[in-house]
């Protein structure tokens, strides 16, 4: 017989794996770059790639560097409902693979999303999480996985994409996912939904 405590009982009523897509859907958006020249580490390009809303009052959305651009790029987002709204590059990191994008929150209609809420302290080896993204161009796909470390090296760049961007000074989650393509800037995140 298994015991749980009432927190726990709460937490299962609360949450679960089923409803997660649900919760968070108007929170996660597909996004599309247009890179016109190449400039810095970016080639001209365009490219996929996923973002989340991390302050909805002020229409901020989280992403990675690599899909923001350096130089002279157009961005959209397309919520869950298709509705699109144009991005304005508002931080790229100098150093590290995030970038933060602002958009117009009195120009969604019909969609009403909330802040993803980024938590690392609740970070831990075998920590089930699930990739939700625009993955393969495949907007709002789930992978499951868990985190399997939590100081992986950063990785070394060295494709025609991202020229000679490496990140620095900094470490990595290692998650074990089927996401491709496309995931990147999704949020990573606990049964909780958060990142």
């Amino acid at each position: 017989m298994t015991v749980f405590s009432d927190k726990a009982s709460d937490a299962a009523k609360e949450y679960s794996w089923n409803t997660l897509q649900d919760r968070l859907r108007d929170s996660i958006v597909s996004t599309n770059s247009s890179v016109a020249v190449s400039f810095d580490t970016t080639s001209s390009i365009v490219k996929n790639a996923t973002g989340f809303v991390v302050d909805a009052e002020k229409g901020i959305i989280l992403s990675n560097r690599h899909v923001m651009s350096a130089g002279p790029s157009f961005h959209k987002a397309t919520f869950f409902n298709n509705q699109e709204v144009f991005l304005q590059p508002f931080y790229y990191d100098p150093e590290h693979d995030f970038a933060f994008f602002r958009y117009n929150p009195a120009e969604l209609k019909g969609v009403t999303p909330r802040a993803i809420r980024l938590a690392p302290e609740k970070a831990r080896s075998g920590l089930e999480i699930r990739v939700i993204g625009n993955n393969s161009r495949e907007k709002m796909s789930v992978h499951q996985g868990e985190l399997s470390q939590l100081d992986r090296n950063v990785p070394e760049y060295r494709d025609s994409h991202y020229e000679s961007y490496n990140d620095m000074n900094t470490f990595y989650y290692q998650a074990s996912t089927s996401s491709k393509e496309g995931s990147s800037g999704s949020p990573v995140v606990d049964i909780a939904g958060d990142a």
